[in-house]
Parts: structure tokens; sequence; C-alpha cells
């Protein structure tokens, strides 16, 4: 019930604050190469500092700083083989290159490569071991590969299901053919259907609290890879299986824009496309005066307690209710043209909806002026 994409570039942030003065403070250039795409990374145009970084290594094809920046456009656009290439790249021309390390281990854990994070990471904390934050963050998968590494798994067409012996083997086998029948009913509603293996973790409760840090009512999580705690599933299997399709839904979300994706639209459409039921969105909104703005509700639920997680994802289900009604079949190129930068407000009115009859639309439903 919880995108966790952003975990997965827990140590990324705090890194890359400090890469670019770090370098800089010890190279013997007066400044970047290609200041202008840093500049474009700054602002968030990362498809722009990409093409910048492009043109920089047509001419200078062993500077690490510009494979280092093309590998940084590359996983902001959810590029994560680009970027990997492009930081291998950057280790090659300087092996001392600790911010390309961290962030190498960032994509390829973002890209369900844990042995590849893994290896990165120690390359970054052998070169930087007083760093806290890489240290950390190295701990933090070494204890979650320990986990998987005791895990059996079933794999489908499209899956790969890891889960803990034949304690869980019942549940595994229902969470894989929940996941292949949903793969056609979700992919068609939002035209998405991607070709790569998804992998799908099954956890103790307490090994998901462990390993995810999601807040305690968090039924699941999705960072490229499903991620459940199923502690006592088959007693609630229909409640299990609503998970799975959530999960899935934020998948194949990601699958068409893997970044800029308000929470809202996120979990909204999660919420709607797991279930026919949706009384349950009557029933929280029913419950509180509270109404968060849509533009609260963009960058994440998990500050939020349990109540109000409950009336986030209600409020956020009606506006994914509203936008499927209003784009129809244009449902996929909204999500695309999101993804790509535009404000769900540019998106609507590219795709021909009224912004403002969209959001009066949502105010009625909820019954606020």
């Amino acid at each position: 019930m919880l995108s966790l994409r952003r975990r997965s570039t827990l140590i990324c942030g705090a890194i890359l604050l400090v890469t670019i003065g770090a370098e800089v403070a010890s190279s013997q250039q007066p400044e970047l190469p290609m200041p202008e795409a840093w500049k474009a990374l700054e602002r968030g145009d990362a498809a722009k500092a990409a093409s910048l970084f492009r043109e920089g290594l047509d001419r200078s094809p062993r500077n690490p700083l510009l494979h280092f920046g093309a590998g940084w456009a590359a996983y902001s656009l959810g590029r994560y083989d680009d970027a990997t290439s492009a930081l291998k790249r950057a280790l090659e021309y300087n092996p001392s290159f600790v911010q390309a390390a961290a962030l190498l281990g960032t994509v390829a854990y973002a890209n369900s490569d844990l042995d590849l994070a893994i290896r990165s990471m120690e390359k970054a904390a052998a070169l930087a071991p007083n760093d806290p934050r890489i240290r950390r963050q190295l701990e933090q998968w070494r204890k979650e590969s320990a986990v998987h590494t005791g895990l059996d798994q079933r794999t489908t067409v499209r899956f790969r299901v890891l889960y803990e012996g034949t304690k869980q083997q019942a549940i595994g086998d229902r969470v894989a053919s929940v996941l292949e029948s949903a793969y056609w009913t979700i992919g068609k509603q939002l035209n998405s259907y991607p070709s790569e293996t998804l992998t799908v973790i099954l956890y103790t409760n307490k090994q998901f609290q462990d390993i995810t840090r999601a807040p305690a009512w968090a039924g699941g999580g999705y960072d490229g890879r499903i991620r459940l705690p199923v502690s006592g599933a088959l007693r609630t299997p229909l409640a299990l299986d609503r998970v799975v399709r959530h999960e899935l839904v934020h998948a194949m979300i990601a699958h068409l824009a893997p970044r800029n994706v308000p929470t809202w639209i996120n979990e909204g459409l999660a919420s709607i496309l797991d279930s026919s039921d949706r009384t349950w969105v009557k029933r929280a909104l029913a419950r509180t005066s509270e109404v968060f703005a849509l533009e609260d509700l963009s960058d994440g639920f998990d500050h939020l307690d349990g109540a109000e997680a409950l009336v986030a994802y209600a409020e956020s289900a009606v506006a994914a209710e509203i936008l499927c009604e209003r784009l129809g079949p244009n449902l996929p190129v909204f999500i695309q043209l999101v993804g790509n930068g535009h404000t769900p407000d540019q998106a609507l009115s590219t795709v021909n909806v009224r912004p403002e009859a969209f959001h009066a639309e949502w105010r009625k439903r909820l019954g606020v002026r």
C-alpha cells in the first residue's frame, strides 16, 4: 500500500548534495566541465542535462566527471542500464571516484541488482571509510541480502516470487497466481506491460519493517521490487490479493513513468485499480472533516499516521476516479506526460481536460468548496 521508490535513493541525495563541491575541491580544474549541464540537473531538467553531457562526452570521452553527470541524469530519468554503464565508465577513468561508486550502488539497488549495489557501496566505503552515510547504507543492504539468501523462489513467466520455504509456499503460490492474472487486467487499463521479470519478496512482518522501514500501517511496498509482509496472510486471502494487485499497479505506473508521478496519482490509481470495492473511500471521508490539498499529497504519505494516511488514500482515490473518467484511453498518455516533467494541470490541458473542471469536481465529490 505504499510506494517505496524514494527509499531506494536513501543515500543518494545525501551524497550528491556534496558531490560537485567535493570533486571541484580535489581537482585541478577551475570549474566543472559543462556547467550548464550541472545547472540543468540542479533545477530538475534531467533530459536537458543528459543531452548536454552527451555533447561534452563527444569532445572529452575520457572525462570521469562527465560520465558521472551522464549517469546521474540517466538515473534521474529512470534509465538504470544507461546510468550503470556511465557510472562504471566514470570509475574506469577514476577508480577513486567515491561519489560515482556510491551512486552506482544506488542505481543498482533501484534496478533490483542487490549484489552490484553491495559491491559498489563496499568500494565507496573503502574509499571513504569515515562516511557514516555510506556505512549505514551498506549495513542495511547486507542485512537485506542475508534475509534473501535463505529464501526459496517460484518463477513464472513474468515474476520471481521469493518466500520462506514450506512455511510460506502456499502464500507464494497464491501471490504468483494473482500477479499473473492481474498483469493482464491492470495492464489493459494502463496500457502498460512491463517485459522485465519483476521480483516479489514475501517477508515476515518484522523483516518487512526492518528492511523497508515503512510506517506501521503499510501493508506492502514497491521500490522496483514488490515487498509484502505476509504473516497470517492466508487468514484474509482476499485482503492479500488486493495488496498484491495494489503494488502491481505501482510497478506498471513505474514502467510508464519511472519518475515525477505525484503520490496522489500513484496511490490513487493503485487504490481504485486494486479492487472494484470502493465503499471504504466513502467511509473514510465520512469519518473526518480534514481535507488535504492535492499539492500536499504529492510527495509521499509515510510521514502521516494511520488515520491521516487513510484520508490521504481516500482523497487520492477520488481524484484518480475522476482522472479515469475524464481521460479514458488518454490516461497512460497523461501519466507519461507527468513523468516527463509536466505538472498534472499541464498534462490535463495537453489531453484536452480543463484542470479547473477536474479540481472543481474533486472538491465537489469531497463535499468541500
